[in-house]
């Protein structure tokens, strides 16, 4: 062998000899570890096998890390892992600020972060915003917190709270007055606007004042969400035989798709219909013809999302004999479903029969009785909670006719004499939602989840608590997911997560990659499901095995913790577009 040739040869065993006796990489070690777990990292893309590492409040690695090791570690084996769900319409704030800041039910479902101020509604006397923001920082919560800029608050704060102040529209002068309370509201991190157009003061606005605040929201990046102003034939708050007063306007489901469908485009921004059902029998099969609405709005380029929550029936005050045959004297707008503008119902029964006893008032609340009746799913449909008399909870309306071999008229008026004190007298939940629409509006991909619930906060005595406030994810895995076939486990997650976040605007939520925040959920697919009821809603889900916020565990071994991990968000999204485009 000749010189050059031997060189080369050492030249090549030393190289070996330096890459053998390397030193293994170090090992490293997390705050948390979770192994062995099929990761659905909230794309909507297929399982894949990884660990998944946790530094503090971020996920730090994921891969294969057997050769690591956690401070805390959980074997995911045969379990899923996802990213923690976003809940985009709660109730939840009030009993946050009352000190309630553990929140139980929504994280033994997965819920890690949720849309607050819903419905435009009242921060229990807080504004500004800031002030909500501080408050809830001090007192601790469970969940991360999105704020929004309440429309009604807003409109409450210019125009006042009495009927002559708000049963109007705007003036121009207090339009701008509201827009000014909005831009402040986006200064201090909000990350839209909301509404609920169904509801006081709020059902009083026009078009053109939603669509000039929304604007204001836009400039900033903003989303718009809404109740919408009708879900069915009529608003909630009105009915056939009243329809006269100026405040009465006949807006149908399409007319309040089309206004939310409007502000996508003119105030150029995202918009998302809240907790979206069509009631009543007459209304099944609509979400065709809104998803029909939706999908031009995406391809005009201008999204537009739905939140949902799977339940046929929802809770609901139902009076079946309408309030204005209750009331004493004409109440000119009188609400058909709360009691805005005030009333006197002193007398109530005496009214009821003395209006009954004229033959023209007579047919007009039949007319309004069975309006009612189909409004709410029918009379089958029509499911009692509560009542005086223990022997009719549980049974239908339906089943109330048939035992006392009356219409729909006579029972009514029956239930009102021997019920409860109050309009109504009867506790109901209403199943009035078509399955067709259910699975229509969750095969989509702008549909994301809601629950549209409030806090467990230990006091189970309330008749009118709705399943889904224990139950939502469960029940949207377990009977649309592995029973049903409905939608597939992928798109079911990303519309709790992924979707969510892309609608609000998150970067660093809604996915599992290194970078992003640590809010993961491990749950179990041959346990998860939701045994809670119409009438026996308390029920903690089941197969959420762990769940973490920021990093903490708020659920171990399928229980809540008193952990307060959450955090109140701050909008990401400086525009949603070009204001060009």
């Amino acid at each position: 062998m000749n010189m050059k040739n031997r060189r080369l040869l050492l030249s090549a065993f030393f190289m070996l000899l330096a890459v053998t006796v390397q030193p293994a990489a170090a090992q490293q070690t997390y705050d948390v570890l979770i192994r062995n777990g099929r990761v659905l990292d909230g794309t909507g893309n297929p399982f894949f096998y990884a660990d998944v590492a946790i530094n503090g409040d971020e996920i730090a690695a994921m891969g294969d890390l057997s050769s690591d090791r956690g401070r805390r570690e959980v074997d995911a084996r045969g379990q899923y892992v996802t990213p923690g769900f976003i809940a985009l319409h709660e109730h939840i704030d009030g009993a946050i600020l009352e000190g309630h800041g553990t929140v139980p039910n929504y994280v033994t479902q997965g819920f890690t972060t949720a849309v607050i101020n819903a419905d435009g509604g009242v921060l229990n006397g807080i504004w500004p915003l800031s002030a909500q923001r501080d408050s809830l920082q001090k007192l601790g919560h469970q969940l991360n917190l999105v704020p929004m800029v309440p429309h009604g608050v807003v409109r409450s704060l210019v125009m006042g709270t009495t009927p002559a102040d708000v049963m109007r529209y705007a003036t121009d002068a207090e339009i701008q007055e509201m827009k000014a309370l909005v831009r402040l509201g986006m200064q201090d991190g909000a990350f839209g606007l909301t509404t609920g157009l169904e509801y006081n003061p709020m059902r009083y606005s026009s078009e053109a004042e939603v669509l000039e605040l929304a604007k204001v929201a836009a400039e900033f990046g903003g989303h718009f969400q809404a109740h919408m102003r009708s879900q069915g034939r009529y608003p909630k708050w009105q009915v056939p035989s009243h329809m006269d007063h100026p405040t009465q306007r006949d807006v149908s489901w399409l007319d309040a798709v089309m206004e939310v469908l409007n502000i996508a485009k003119v105030a150029n921004m995202p918009v998302m219909f809240d907790h979206i059902h069509p009631k009543g029998p007459r209304e099944w099969g609509v979400s065709r013809a809104t998803t029909q609405l939706i999908d031009r709005s995406w391809a005009e380029g201008h999204p537009a999302y739905i939140n949902m929550h799977s339940f046929e029936g929802y809770s609901a005050v139902v009076t079946l004999i309408p309030r204005w045959a209750l009331v004493k004297g004409d109440v000119p707008g009188q609400s058909a479903a709360d009691n805005f503008p005030p009333v006197n119902y002193d007398g109530m029964l005496d009214n009821m029969h003395a209006r009954l006893a004229d033959p023209a008032t007579r047919e007009m609340i039949r007319r309004d009785v069975e309006y009612e009746i189909m409004r709410q799913g029918g009379a089958e449909n029509l499911l009692i909670t509560d009542f005086p008399d223990p022997a009719l909870i549980g049974k239908t309306l339906a089943d109330v006719k048939k035992q006392l071999g009356v219409d729909d008229l006579q029972a009514a008026i029956w239930l009102q004499e021997n019920g409860f004190d109050g309009p109504g007298g009867v506790l109901w939940m209403a199943k009035a939602v078509g399955m067709i629409d259910i699975e229509e509006w969750m095969r989509q991909d702008y549909t994301a989840v809601s629950l549209d619930r409030g806090v467990d906060t230990g006091d189970h005595s309330s008749k009118s608590t709705h399943p889904g406030e224990y139950g939502t994810s469960g029940r949207l895995l377990r009977e649309f997911v592995f029973d049903r076939g409905t939608i597939t486990l992928p798109h079911a997650i990303r519309s709790m997560t992924g979707l969510s976040a892309q609608i609000l605007g998150l970067t660093d939520r809604g996915r599992l990659a290194p970078g992003m925040k640590a809010d993961v959920v491990v749950f179990d697919p041959e346990r998860v499901r939701s045994d809670a009821t119409y009438l026996n809603p308390y029920v903690y889900q089941k197969g959420m095995t762990w769940v973490l916020v920021n990093g903490e565990f708020v659920v171990e071994n399928e229980q809540a913790t008193d952990r307060l991990p959450g955090v109140v968000l701050t909008r990401q999204r400086s525009r949603a577009r070009p204001i060009s485009d």
